[in-house]
């Protein structure tokens, strides 16, 4: 029983090593997966402060929301989830992927996007 166990160790080691070196990749994916998601909350919450503006400022927002605000966000976030997941110990790190991964499944199936 005890080898057993210590065989699940390692190979849960050898998969967060094997993970470890694209942890940056991990991180965007994560973070772009959150703004598809959660993206139309975003949206509708600016367009319910902008839709009494006149046209232009209406299209000036979407324009500003889309390339600097979701650019922003996937820029300042991603080094920083990357941080958090390089410093985690292997259980841990495989345990917060693929958790954050059913989680936002989950969420994704209740909004019905899949």
């Amino acid at each position: 029983m005890i080898e057993l166990v210590d065989e699940m160790i390692r190979l849960i080691e050898d998969i967060a090593d094997a993970i470890r070196p694209y942890s940056d990749d991990v991180a965007l994916a994560m973070v772009a997966t959150m703004l598809v998601i959660f993206g139309d909350h975003i949206n509708s919450a600016v367009r319910t402060l902008v839709k009494k503006q006149p046209f232009w400022l209406r299209l000036l927002a979407f324009i500003a929301l889309c390339s600097i605000g979701y650019g922003a966000l996937s820029v300042w976030l991603t080094p920083l989830l990357e941080n958090l997941l390089r410093n985690l110990p292997g259980w841990q790190l495989l345990t917060v992927i693929v958790g954050s991964f059913l989680m936002v499944a989950v969420v994704a199936q209740k909004q019905r996007k899949i």
